[in-house]
């Protein structure tokens, strides 16, 4: 009874500690063109969005309480949505100390990265398929 009693005192602890966290991502690949999006992780499944150039896609989400939360979505654009492209959105192991607000910057040379709105965009990924 006694472990017991230590073992849910802990996981509450650790459970009250969990933080959430917000995930943006913005269509700047150019004026006209489309971005169609699908996130998931290995509990959620996000669906399908498409966003016009200017708009943005973005969901909330609570981090596992062993920092094993992955987020990895796939984009597609241009015509036909003929490039695409496949990038982990979040990882708890990687984002371990920050508030855990991701921006991705969908764009026509590929998707850059902000954390929290205060980091300038990084290069992440470069995309796969046909140039636009």
């Amino acid at each position: 009874m006694f472990r017991l009693t230590i073992i849910l005192i802990l996981l509450s602890v650790y459970t009250e500690q969990a933080s959430g966290g917000s995930i943006f991502l913005y269509n700047q690949v150019r004026h006209g063109i489309l971005m169609k999006v699908h996130c998931k992780s290995g509990d959620n499944d996000l669906g399908w969005h498409v966003r016009k150039f200017g708009g943005f896609y973005g969901f909330d989400f609570k981090d596992h309480i062993l920092d094993k939360t992955l987020y990895w979505c796939n984009v597609w654009s241009g015509p036909n949505f003929s490039r695409n492209a496949s990038f982990v959105a979040y990882e708890g192991k990687q984002y371990k100390n920050r508030s855990n607000w991701i921006r991705w910057s969908i764009r026509g040379d590929g998707i850059y990265e902000s954390i929290d709105g205060a980091t300038p965009w990084k290069f992440k990924y470069h995309w796969f398929g046909t140039p636009l």
